[in-house]
């Protein structure tokens, strides 16, 4: 027999030693670093022990959120010793929204799609012997409804009033701005504010008050609504005493006038004021008597002149109750919720202005007669895009292990759009969600 080497029970035991010498050296160093704690701040002396904690589904401390899909809520246990936690909690990101065209095209064979976007389809095909090579080309996830539109009061777009020259609007003692300086319609405007000798009255729906007097909403000051010395009286009409009112007051007072049977009297839209501020010197801001006479929120000159009533610098807060207690004569209300426009430097410079919650604010308001040249639209939200699945091809060791079973495609409707809302301070809905569009494979079972 031949022999074979072999380590002798001594050399293998001084091995051993060997080993274990230099594991127990390196020990410490291991212990150490692992308990180690993080400098923070720069060289701060503090020291603190960062943790991370990760949960899902199989933690003691979580449980599912019922209804609602891949969410929990778990329990953090604070460790002792601990008086301050600075934590940054991270998740999942939210799925997108699915796509919005609903017929998709998949295959010859393998074919599901929908007609309609309400409706969800399914599609199955048998497993036979010889099948493979199954190849998913496209599986488009549904659509999510869009939001429901904002409400808004259009403008009259009647055919009632139709004013075609300056005669039409002086039985309305009002001023006649031509089509091309209106953006396309011929109109009538009140020659004066609402509230002033000579202007649309301010109705008993309205909270009328003297300029000092705190009212809230739906208000119109009636007095000295400029400051001293930053006002001045052109053409006999004062700048230094117009009249100011709310939005809610405004198109309370221009919906409720009437004259001479012209009863469909509104504010101006933003496309027609901002029309006028190419021909202001035509349609008049001063110096001109018949014309509109509205009044400046600063200081103009013209060859050396004062060209528009000055109504500015409201230094005393006499419209208290409005925005800031502030009379803002030189600003003139629009149709459009919450906007305006203000004339300063006998232009209307600095254009239409549209905020949230401004309604408070107390400004000019004229009324107007005559047709839109167009209303405004408040569209409601589109449709997200969404994730599909392109190119995928089925193992075909999947096919081969259930032979008898099906193939399954879920073509998913798309969701709902959401309603509009249906008065003025209500809230459009959000429309629903689609459903899931997926692929599954059954067994001959």
């Amino acid at each position: 027999m031949k022999k074979q080497n072999a380590f002798t029970l001594a050399e293998l035991l001084v091995s051993i030693l060997i080993i274990s010498v230099i594991l127990t050296l390196l020990a410490p160093v291991i212990t150490k670093r692992a308990k180690e704690n993080i400098s923070i701040n720069g060289g701060s002396t503090n020291k603190i022990n960062t943790r991370l904690f990760i949960y899902n589904k199989s933690d003691s401390n979580c449980s599912e959120i019922s209804g609602v899909n891949n969410s929990l809520s778990c329990n953090f246990t604070i460790p002792s010793g601990v008086n301050r936690i600075n934590a940054i909690a991270v998740s999942g990101g939210g799925g997108g929204a699915g796509a919005t065209q609903p017929t998709i095209e998949t295959g010859k064979r393998l074919t599901v799609a929908n007609s309609t976007a309400g409706n969800s389809r399914t599609q199955e095909i048998t497993i036979t012997n010889n099948m493979k090579n199954i190849l998913i080309s496209q599986l488009i996830g549904s659509g999510a409804g869009g939001g429901g539109a904002t409400w808004m009061q259009g403008a009259s777009t009647s055919t009632k009033f139709m004013p075609t020259s300056q005669s039409y609007c002086d039985k309305y003692n009002a001023f006649y701005i031509k089509p091309r300086y209106n953006g396309g319609n011929g109109i009538c405007v009140t020659k004066r504010n609402v509230g002033d000798s000579g202007g649309p009255p301010i109705p008993s729906s309205v909270s009328k008050v003297s300029t000092g007097t705190k009212c809230y909403n739906n208000c119109c000051w009636v007095g000295t609504t400029s400051g001293t010395g930053y006002c001045n009286n052109l053409d006999g009409y004062d700048g230094c005493t117009r009249t100011v009112c709310t939005q809610r007051a405004a198109k309370n007072a221009c919906g409720a006038y009437s004259i001479n049977g012209a009863d469909e009297w509104r504010l101006p839209t933003s496309s027609e004021v901002s029309a006028w501020s190419d021909y202001i010197d035509e349609i008049s801001v001063g110096l001109y008597s018949n014309g509109l006479q509205l009044c400046d929120g600063k200081r103009g000159s013209w060859e050396g002149q004062i060209k528009s009533t000055y109504c500015g610098g409201n230094t005393g807060h006499k419209c208290p109750g409005a925005a800031y207690s502030t009379c803002n004569a030189s600003y003139i209300w629009l149709t459009e919720p919450t906007c305006w426009i203000a004339l300063h430097g006998n232009d209307f410079e600095e254009g239409v202005y549209c905020e949230e919650d401004i309604d408070d604010y107390a400004m000019s308001v004229r009324c107007v007669l005559g047709p839109a040249d167009s209303t405004i639209s408040l569209s409601g939200g589109g449709g997200g895009a969404g994730a599909y699945i392109k190119n995928y091809q089925i193992p075909n060791d999947v096919i081969s292990s259930n032979i008898g079973g099906k193939i399954k495609l879920f073509s998913a409707a798309g969701g709902s759009g959401g309603n509009s809302a249906s008065s003025q301070g209500s809230s459009a809905s959000n429309g629903s969600n689609g459903n899931t569009s997926y692929i599954e494979i059954y067994d001959k079972d």
